[in-house]
């Protein structure tokens, strides 16, 4: 049996707390940068549209105005010229103003007229060769944070067509819902500046994006608060997500270690790695062996044998028992037969719990075997207290029908489990076992013979014989025989063998 150190595990506990406060921190640690990261590339792909947009939306316009300035074959700022540029923003859906410099002038033609060149100067800073635009903007620019436009112009061999794109405002007013961010540059791929907003600390930390459709160059800083905040909320959501699973995985472990054991008992009977051994039952007074008891055993992969305690009492409260319990039938009533027949053992005990008896089948199984023409006469059942029994009913039935086939019932573990002497006092059986934890127990200081005597008492009254399991030492098998017992199981005689190796044990001690 399995037992828990408690120190060792409040030891432990320091240690399971540190893990899973360090797992959290790292969770939290790149869920933020992954937020961080898709937030601000969600804005990447949004400043990309504008700005495509907004050069695919004035070169529509500048193409316009050139087809119509080309059907007039004006050469100057004539009256046609502005009429041309008059009717456009009267006509045109944006409604942009177009400038016309002529090679040959200084001035400036607009819907407006004709205007001297005046202002700040505009530099060409970039050129679209996707639609063969060039690209100014203001410079000498004093203010780095003030939203200089930009102007797209196309050329020709008589004139330049100019006209502004709102690309850069719209840039600048999607910066305040960029969550975790409080600072903007946008960066043309030959280095000029296109954009720079900054709001918060010049060595805050940052995130930079390459654009493959514009090859704009983003820079977000990050706002270091926020980004905290977030880290902090993660943290507290970790924290509780792991400590809910960490108490859903306590209350379902056994449930979950139940389902895989069910699964695993399960393999091991379609791939045959259960097989069985059959431990002696000696009669001392005529020195030969009397019976056997059948003992499960569970081959791994690698040939090792498996503790047959560390997965009984599961198999036990498996609902795959109840097929094992059949297979453990039909395969000791095989691998037997011969010696049975020619009475070389006078029967085989098979362990059964009081659970599979009560779901009603197992007297049905019985008696199949029977009609079948198995020798289940030869059989022992040893009924166990291990287990509580709350259907009195279908065990008197169980037993009435072993009784019917001339199978022998035995009471094992006697008391070691639940209300032996409420069986012994409802149900008829043919032996008594006593637990190998009494007999252990003999020729040691403190043993108390009178438990011993009492259960022997109890199978005088009762006109049934006890056998006595665990014996280990001369020394036990010497008290139980002055005791009056004289049915032993143990080590002392012989272990649990394998079918071939047990015949060969009965010939040699015939």
């Amino acid at each position: 049996m399995l037992k828990f150190d408690h120190a060792a595990k409040k030891k432990d506990l320091p240690w399971l707390i540190f893990v899973m406060v360090l797992f959290c921190l790292v969770i939290s640690y790149y869920l933020v940068h992954y937020r961080v990261f898709t937030t601000f590339s969600a804005k990447v792909i949004k400043l990309d549209n504008l700005y495509v947009e907004g050069l695919a939306t004035a070169n529509k316009n500048l193409l316009s105005i050139q087809d119509e300035l080309e059907a007039i074959e004006t050469e100057a700022c004539s009256a046609e010229t502005v009429n041309v540029l008059r009717n456009h923003i009267l006509t045109s859906t944006e409604q942009d103003i177009v400038w016309i410099k002529f090679i040959d002038e200084k001035l400036i033609c607009s819907a407006l007229g004709a205007t001297e060149v005046n202002g700040p100067n505009y530099f060409r800073i970039d050129e679209s060769k996707e639609h063969g635009l060039h690209i100014y903007q203001q410079g000498n620019c004093s203010n780095s944070e003030a939203l200089w436009p930009i102007y797209v112009a196309r050329m020709t061999s008589q004139y330049q067509l100019f006209v502004g794109v709102d690309a850069v405002q719209d840039m600048a007013d999607i910066l305040p819902y960029a969550t975790l961010s409080d600072g903007l540059s946008i960066d043309l791929d030959n280095g000029n500046n296109l954009l720079r907003i900054d709001h918060g600390d010049p060595d805050s930390e940052t995130m930079k994006f390459h654009s493959r459709v514009t090859d704009l160059r983003y820079c977000f800083s990050i706002d270091s608060l926020a980004k905290n905040l977030l880290w902090l909320n993660y943290f507290l959501f970790s924290m509780l997500a792991y400590a809910l699973v960490l108490f859903i995985g306590y209350f379902l472990r056994g449930a979950a270690k139940q389902i895989y054991l069910n699964r695993s008992f399960r393999q091991a009977l379609r791939k045959e790695a259960f097989f069985l051994a059959y431990q002696p039952i000696v009669d001392t007074c005529e020195d030969k062996v009397f019976g056997v008891e059948v003992l499960l055993r569970w081959r791994n992969a690698d040939d090792s044998i498996r503790n047959t305690g560390d997965f009984i009492g599961q198999l036990e409260l498996s609902p795959v028992m109840p097929e094992v319990t059949r297979w453990i039938m039909l395969t000791a009533l095989n691998e037997l037969r011969g010696l049975l027949k020619q009475q070389m053992i006078a029967w085989c005990s098979i362990n059964i719990s009081a659970k599979e008896i009560e779901q009603g089948l197992m007297h049905q199984f019985l008696l199949e075997l029977a009609e079948q023409g198995y020798p289940v006469e030869y059989l022992s059942f040893e009924l166990t207290e291990r287990i509580p029994i709350s259907d009195w009913d279908k065990l008197k039935q169980f037993v009435d029908v072993c009784q019917q086939l001339g199978c022998k019932i035995e009471l094992d573990d006697v008391g070691t489990g639940y209300g032996g002497n409420l069986w012994l006092q409802n149900l008829d059986f043919d032996y008594l076992k006593i637990d190998q934890q009494f007999v252990s127990r003999l020729g040691k200081p403190g043993n108390k013979l009178s438990l011993i005597l009492s259960y022997m008492a109890i199978a005088e009254e009762l006109n049934i014989s006890v056998i006595a399991e665990g014996v280990e030492t001369q020394a036990q098998a010497d008290i139980l025989n002055s005791l009056g017992v004289n049915l032993h199981q143990g080590w002392l005689y012989s272990k649990a063998l394998p079918a071939l190796e047990l015949e060969q044990y009965l010939y040699d001690n015939r």
